[in-house]
C-alpha cells in the first residue's frame, strides 16, 4: 500500500436488455515488482490477519472515487459535445468483506463522499460473497441496510454456490443477485446448472432484484441468458479485466453487444398468471372461512400501484425502449384495468360476495388478462423476427 503498488482492474459490465455497456467491476491486484501481478485470493487473507484489511478497502475506494470522476466528466463532455445523443452513466461495483461491514469501514467513508458531493449514490454498488453473507448476517445485516437508505446498490456476489433460502433473501436488502461463475460456466455441459441459473434468474425477478451473470465466456451462454431475461452480464466474452486506461478506450470504441428484451416480455406473462394465481388463492380460501388457511394467502398484500407491479415496473422501467412499437403501447389500457380489476376482486372477498358476482369478478379479470398475454405473444414475435 505504501508503494502504490496495489491497482485495480475493470471488467465491464452490459446491459442484457439494451446491448450496452453500464459499469464495472474493480478487481484488486498486487503489481509485485518481484513477482508480477499477483491475484487477490494470494494476499488479502494476509492483509485480514495482519489488521491492513480496512486500510486496503479505503485505499482502493479511493481509487474508484477517482475513477468514477473520470467516468462523470466524460459523461457531462460527452453530453455537450451532443446535446441529442446521451452518454451512458456508468456504476462502478466493488467488493467488501464482512469485517467492513460490520466495523463501518465502508459505509462511514461514502456517507462523507456522498456528503461532499465527491460520488453520486449511482456510481459506487457494493457487493459481498452469498457465503459471507450467510455466515455473518447478525454482523452486517444493519450496515447493509445503512448503505441502502443512501441509496448504494447491494449485490449478492457468487449466488448458487451458499445455502440462501428465498425466505432469507426476501428479508435481506440486496438489489441484485450475481449468479456464481462456476455455475454460469458448466452451464453448457451441466443440466442441473442449467436449471440453477435459469431459477435464480426467475427467483430475482420475483423478489423484486436485478439478475446478474458472471462467468460468461461464449456466445452460446450470452444468448441463452438474453432469452432467459437475465439483466445484466460480464465475463471474458465481453471483455477481460482491463487497466482504468484500456477501460477508457474500451468505452471510446462501438461495440455491438447484442441485446434484446425477448426475455423478460416471456417474465411478464409469467407475472400475469402468478398474479391471477395469487387472486384464485385468495378466493378458494375466502370459500373455505377463516382459520383453516394461510393469512398471508388469504389475504396476499399485493401491490395495486401498477408502476410497483412486477409487470408494470418492467413496463414504466426498461420496457420503455419498446415504446415506438405499437402492440407495446397499447398494452397499458388493460394493464391498469387488470390492476384496478385485481383491487375490487379482494375488496369483494373481503366484504363477502355472491358466486355471481364472484364469475363476472373474475371473467373481468380473465379479459384483461387474456388480453395482455395476447399483446405480449406478438410483442414476442416481432423481438424474434426482427432482433429488435
Amino acid at each position: 500500500m505504501h508503494n502504490n503498488e496495489l491497482v485495480l482492474y475493470y471488467q465491464p459490465k452490459v446491459c442484457l436488455l439494451r446491448g450496452v455497456v453500464i459499469g464495472a467491476e474493480a478487481l484488486v491486484r498486487w503489481s509485485d515488482r518481484e513477482h508480477g501481478l499477483l491475484a487477490p485470493d494470494v494476499f488479502l487473507p494476509l492483509a485480514e490477519k495482519s489488521g491492513l484489511l480496512h486500510d486496503l478497502t479505503l485505499k482502493l475506494l479511493d481509487q474508484i472515487v477517482d475513477a468514477s470522476k473520470q467516468l462523470r466528466e466524460r459523461e457531462e463532455l460527452g453530453s455537450l459535445a451532443n446535446p441529442a445523443l446521451s452518454v451512458e452513466p456508468m456504476s462502478i461495483s466493488m467488493n467488501v468483506a464482512p469485517n467492513d461491514l460490520a466495523s463501518r469501514t465502508i459505509s462511514n467513508r461514502i456517507k462523507e463522499l456522498l456528503a461532499g458531493r465527491e460520488i453520486r449514490s449511482t456510481d459506487l454498488q457494493i457487493e459481498i460473497t452469498e457465503s459471507a453473507v450467510m455466515g455473518n448476517v447478525d454482523r452486517v445485516y444493519d450496515d447493509l441496510c445503512r448503505l441502502k437508505s443512501m441509496g448504494i446498490k447491494i449485490l449478492m456476489d457468487d449466488f448458487g454456490t451458499g445455502y440462501s433460502s428465498i425466505d432469507r433473501l426476501s428479508q435481506l436488502p440486496f438489489d441484485a443477485l450475481k449468479l456464481d461463475q462456476g455455475v454460469v460456466k458448466r452451464m453448457g455441459t451441466s443440466r442441473q446448472n442449467l436449471d440453477v441459473v435459469r431459477s435464480a434468474i426467475s427467483m430475482a425477478r420475483e423478489l423484486g432484484m436485478t439478475s446478474v451473470a458472471e462467468g460468461i465466456e461464449s456466445a452460446e451462454i450470452y444468448n441463452f441468458l438474453l432469452a432467459h431475461g437475465c439483466e445484466e452480464a460480464q465475463g471474458y466474452f465481453i471483455a477481460h479485466p482491463m487497466s482504468f486506461a484500456d477501460f477508457q478506450d474500451f468505452l471510446s470504441v462501438n461495440h455491438h453487444f447484442e441485446g434484446s428484451q425477448i426475455g423478460r416480455v416471456h417474465q411478464a406473462s409469467l407475472d400475469l398468471l402468478r398474479y391471477r394465481k395469487m387472486l384464485m388463492d385468495a378466493a378458494f380460501c375466502a370459500r373455505l372461512g377463516q382459520g383453516v388457511s394461510l393469512k398471508s394467502v388469504a389475504d396476499p398484500e399485493i401491490d395495486f400501484d401498477v408502476r410497483r407491479s412486477p409487470i408494470g415496473s418492467w413496463y414504466y422501467g426498461v420496457g420503455q425502449q419498446l415504446a415506438d412499437v405499437e402492440s407495446f403501447v397499447s398494452m397499458e389500457d388493460s394493464l391498469r384495468k387488470v390492476h384496478a380489476d385485481g383491487r375490487s376482486f379482494l375488496q369483494l372477498i373481503r366484504s363477502g360476495m355472491s358466486a355471481t358476482e364472484l364469475e363476472q369478478s373474475i371473467s373481468n379479470i380473465d379479459i384483461q388478462i387474456g388480453s395482455l398475454i395476447s399483446q405480449l405473444h406478438k410483442l414476442e414475435h416481432l423481438l424474434l423476427t426482427s432482433r429488435a
